[in-house]
């Protein structure tokens, strides 16, 4: 059991709506996935969603967090397969084991500084996470870098 996207869409101005559907590749074991974002492209019609997802967790406990884009060609009816855009994965849970983790501010969490952009055929995501969470950072106030703002351009 995992935590899921799901989408609805109107073609009247919300009189009416379609049946929920699952947003995300469907995968044969739990994956959580969270802290979603859409944009519609102006010029194109796409319908791009950008999502946290623990697909690639390696700690059991879906720790392990990377940002996936959904894109639908035919407004949300169905979806290409994933793409992910994260090259890292994150874990916003603890540092190699150690928790609590000096390098996770638990009260400030990936969600906070997330979103998508789409236009022309081009998207652009824009994430948080902790790939380098120990590493030094000169000038920041717990002197290390703890999260970061990363961001893709995806065609």
């Amino acid at each position: 059991m995992g935590t899921d996207i799901f989408l609805s869409t109107s073609g009247d101005g919300g009189a009416t709506w379609s049946a929920a559907r699952a947003v995300g590749d469907r995968l044969p074991f739990a994956v959580d996935r969270f802290n979603h974002w859409l944009a519609v492209d102006a010029v194109t019609g796409q319908v791009v969603i950008a999502f946290y997802d623990t697909r690639n967790d390696t700690t059991g406990q879906r720790y392990g967090t990377d940002f996936y884009l959904a894109r639908s060609n035919d407004g949300a009816a169905s979806f290409a397969a994933d793409i992910r855009v994260s090259n890292a994965t994150s874990n916003e849970h603890d540092c190699n084991g150690v928790f609590p983790c000096v390098g996770i501010n638990y009260g400030n969490q990936q969600g906070d500084y997330a979103g998508v952009a789409s236009y022309g055929g081009v998207a652009h995501p824009l994430w948080v996470d902790s790939r380098a969470n120990l590493d030094p950072a000169p000038g920041c106030s717990r002197g290390i870098k703890m999260e970061e703002v990363f961001t893709a351009t995806v065609k």
